[in-house]
């Protein structure tokens, strides 16, 4: 969407030791940025614990500066996405004009929020996850490599970032 300044909030050290999503999310964000040429800015990426108040708590130090806030963010999880939009309006920004924001997990406040997201397929997941336990269980070779499908949900917290003059 032409954003080249985009914030990350994802998970921390901590909240990556019982399970790799954190550092995952955080692979996914610096490949797509790699993708579209634009370098990380490692002062526009912060931790939080996947909560709202922690999204909310570290967005506005992240949206606190006009002269080094991002145009967008990528949370980690909608949680934390939400937090950006309610930090965001407290600070009288307007989304999308002045910022896009986007999170994972199409949780069920995302669309009440207007939040773009990715879709993912927990049941999905969960069943896969049983399986590959039987097969443990039972002796067998589990299969190296699984993919679940996932959608972008867009929704009114972007924007294609105007052009400045």
């Amino acid at each position: 969407m032409g954003h080249v300044r985009v914030g990350y909030i994802g998970g921390s050290s901590e909240t990556d030791l019982d399970f790799r999503v954190p550092s995952h999310r955080r692979i996914g964000y610096e490949r797509a940025l790699a993708e579209a040429g634009v370098d990380v800015d490692e002062q526009l990426c912060v931790s939080a614990d996947f909560t709202m108040g922690q999204g909310y708590t570290v967005a506005k130090q992240l949206l606190g500066n006009p002269a080094t806030r991002p145009t967008a963010i990528f949370a980690a999880s909608d949680e934390m996405a939400i937090g950006a939009i309610l930090a965001a309006r407290d600070l009288g920004l307007k989304l999308p004009q002045d910022l896009s924001v986007v999170g994972v997990d199409d949780h069920e406040l995302a669309e009440l929020f207007g939040l773009t997201t990715i879709r993912q397929q927990p049941h999905q997941q969960g069943e896969l996850a049983v399986a590959m336990l039987l097969k443990a269980i039972r002796g067998e070779a589990p299969a190296r490599a699984h993919h679940l499908e996932h959608q972008l949900i867009v929704r009114s917290s972007t924007s294609r970032r105007a052009t400045d003059a």
